[in-house]
């Protein structure tokens, strides 16, 4: 793990949550405590926190005498998460149409070409990251509000779960909500604060169901 200016307890979470994210970890996986902190030569104590974070992020389960374990993906949890944040995502849209500054939203409008470019060179797995990088400043600079603001990157770790199960399921995905992307600076640019939102919650809706047919079909199998 390449060390940040973070904790070595974020690192952990980072890292673990990066193996559940890509389906390295899978649903069920337990996650030997012992064992886990020799592999990544750290301290139990430092591992534990780390668990403890990504519970909170819903990533992980810890049970009583049993451990921690990876959260499975059921079509309820994914109908409820894509409700709940998609409803944050479009008042955060909302609010950067009405809000932004010079200075403030140059920097995510360049970020579109870099997708753009991630996504013709059939490197989704950059434009993935990238995106969720482009949410994370938005979130950061525009949410105006503490506690819409920790919600938001509290789940964001779940999101970039299911999310990934999306892009492995349709490969077009990408390109649909790249053009709802697109959209939707537009509309943030020209400060339409309504046509925002209505872009963040069709991406989303868009998103859910195909996660949904993806879970539909590994239960199938």
């Amino acid at each position: 793990m390449s060390l940040k200016a973070i904790s070595l307890s974020e690192q952990i979470a980072q890292h673990l949550g990066e193996q559940i994210i890509t389906g390295a970890l899978p649903p069920g996986a337990r996650l030997p405590e012992n064992d886990l902190a020799k592999q990544l030569d750290v301290s139990t104590n430092s591992l534990r926190e780390a668990f403890r974070l990504l519970e909170k992020q819903h990533m992980i389960e810890l049970q009583p005498r049993k451990g921690a374990r990876v959260c499975e993906v059921s079509e309820e949890q994914v109908r409820d998460l894509y409700e709940f944040l998609f409803m944050l995502l479009s008042h955060l849209a909302g609010s950067a149409a009405a809000n932004w500054q010079p200075g403030q939203i140059e920097d995510l409008v360049e970020m579109l070409p870099q997708l753009e470019q991630h996504f013709n060179n059939d490197d989704l797995r950059s434009a993935h990251q990238l995106a969720f990088r482009f949410v994370e400043i938005a979130t950061h600079r525009f949410a105006r509000n503490h506690y819409l603001a920790t919600d938001i990157l509290d789940l964001i770790p779940l999101l970039k779960r299911y999310s990934f199960i999306a892009l492995q399921e349709e490969t077009s995905e990408f390109d649909v909500s790249l053009q709802i992307f697109q959209r939707l600076l537009v509309n943030v640019v020209g400060r339409r604060v309504e046509d925002a939102a209505a872009d963040i919650r069709e991406y989303g809706e868009n998103q859910c169901q195909i996660v949904l047919r993806a879970i539909a079909k590994r239960n199938a199998a």
